[in-house]
């Protein structure tokens, strides 16, 4: 695996040695360092191990310790006994000094490795590139180890609500099987941004997202003071309770459970919105519920969180994200403007974020689903479309999947477009886009069956791989003090 640039070359020193982001400050230093040609990446390698920091934490790992902990650090997993064997071994008999252990193992790593690593790096340079020097937390997680169950998702809820005089929480309806429906408030502003997650039970992500939207907007920082005077959001939470409590029953290994996609009856909430065929609220509550919130809130946009399947383009990159406007026909065109404006604006807010590959959804004009029919009946839509569906089935079928580093960067990216819309609106720029630059988003890329998506995931040594045995320990002139660490 070839690291993309200098940041994430920084980044992967301190995830290796010291088990965290690199502060602002650090992360700024060396990678200035380096791109400057002043220091190589072994200068900074030597210079972090060398600090009090890393020489404190290595210092009480044995060989088959410190083997696991890159593991967690890099792939965000445990390692197999004979995955620690081979690379403590190596160690011991002085065949590969400690220092190169790290970056010979991006090497080695198989496919589904490398890809936890770049998104655990793509977090972490997100976070140290926006977050204060004196605010900075060395225990910030980069990766999402656990989704919140029901149960948890109204506690977060009632405790934001609790944590944020800005924030509103009303229960607006109940599910099939009575779980509460809620919608948060944020902001006073004349433009409303209305966000519906999880209408199917087994797309999660956007409701991991929208916990970190809410607690920004809600949040005492200058930003988010002024998009509340400017924008009103609207935030209904896992539209699909019931659904997602049957997909936590399928990863726990229950069997014969209704399709967590639907509601407790059956029904496809996403296919009940045609204003020409009135939903049965006793049958679809769930749905009835986010009609009757966009009536009452007439949002100006109203953006649709989902998941989908795999889809790899020819250079090997995965789509991360698909999003999509109304496109029936007998929607308002200057609604679908709305929605593609606000696909720009998705686009634009994921351009520093090296963990984003948007598409377009290739959608049909059903009048039933939500982007269509509340198009008809007069709110602007915007689906969005993130991928996700393969790796949540996988789980659902009792699959052992090393998730979390990839959830991590995909919720980021989520709520990085939620932000950037919510932005956009507030800033007034949002209205200045062209809605044309829409249809220069590139189509959705061709599908992948998950059984090829990794393509053969097992690294074996080859017999003539050189050995590394230069520890490099010194330290080339940089000193102690020198060291950019928080």
């Amino acid at each position: 695996m070839a690291l993309q640039n200098s940041a994430q070359v920084v980044q992967s020193l301190y995830l290796a040695y010291l088990g965290r982001a690199a502060d602002p400050d650090g992360l700024a230093y060396w990678q200035g360092q380096l791109d400057a040609g002043e220091v190589s990446e072994s200068v900074i390698k030597q210079a972090i191990i060398g600090s009090d920091e890393a020489t404190g934490y290595l210092s009480e790992l044995d060989s088959s310790e410190y083997v696991r902990s890159i593991y967690n650090h890099y792939f965000e997993r445990e390692p197999g006994d004979d995955e620690v064997a081979y690379w403590a071994e190596r160690v011991d008999s002085g065949e590969l000094g400690r220092a190169n252990v790290a970056i010979t193992m991006i090497d080695a790593a198989s496919e589904s490795d490398q890809e936890a690593l770049g998104a655990k790096l793509s977090v972490a340079n997100y976070y140290s590139q926006n977050v204060a020097q004196d605010e900075y937390d060395a225990q910030q997680a980069l990766a999402l180890d656990n989704l919140h169950s029901n149960e948890e998702l109204y506690a977060a809820l009632q405790q934001l609500d609790a944590d944020h005089d800005a924030m509103a929480l009303e229960q607006v309806g109940e599910s099939v099987e009575g779980n509460p429906l809620y919608k948060a408030v944020v902001g006073t502003g004349s433009q409303t941004l209305m966000i519906a997650t999880q209408q199917h039970g087994d797309e999660p992500l956007g409701t991991e997202a929208a916990l970190y939207l809410l607690d920004y907007l809600a949040g005492d920082s200058p930003e988010a003071q002024a998009l509340r005077e400017e924008v009103t959001v609207v935030v209904m939470p896992r539209v699909n309770p019931d659904g997602f409590a049957r997909w936590q029953e399928q990863v726990a290994g229950g069997e014969d459970v209704l399709d967590p996609r639907r509601n407790s009856n059956d029904i496809d909430l996403n296919r009940t919105y045609d204003p020409d065929v009135p939903n049965d609220p006793d049958l679809a509550p769930e749905s009835a519920a986010v009609m009757q919130v966009v009536e009452q809130y007439q949002p100006d946009l109203f953006l649709d969180m989902h998941h989908q399947n795999n889809y790899r383009d020819t250079d090997g990159s995965l789509d991360t994200l698909s999003t999509l406007w109304a496109t029936n026909e007998g929607v308002d065109p200057s609604l679908v403007e709305t929605g593609q404006r606000a696909a720009v604006a998705i686009e634009q807010a994921l351009e520093e974020y090296d963990h984003a590959n948007l598409t377009l959804y290739p959608g049909s004009d059903n009048p039933a689903i939500g982007r269509n029919g509340l198009g008809l009946d007069g709110t602007a839509t915007l689906l969005v479309e993130q991928r996700g569906l393969q790796e949540m089935d996988q789980l659902a079928q009792g699959v052992e999947l090393d998730y979390s580093a990839l959830a991590g960067a995909l919720t980021l990216e989520s709520y990085l477009a939620m932000k950037g819309i919510a932005q956009s609106m507030g800033t007034g720029e949002f209205e200045q886009i062209d809605p044309s630059l829409a249809l220069e988003i590139p189509e959705r890329s061709d599908a992948i069956d998950f059984a090829e998506l990794y393509g053969d995931d097992q690294y074996v040594p080859a017999e003539d791989e050189p050995a590394m045995v230069a520890e490099e320990a010194q330290l080339l002139g940089i000193q102690q003090d020198d060291v950019m660490i928080a």
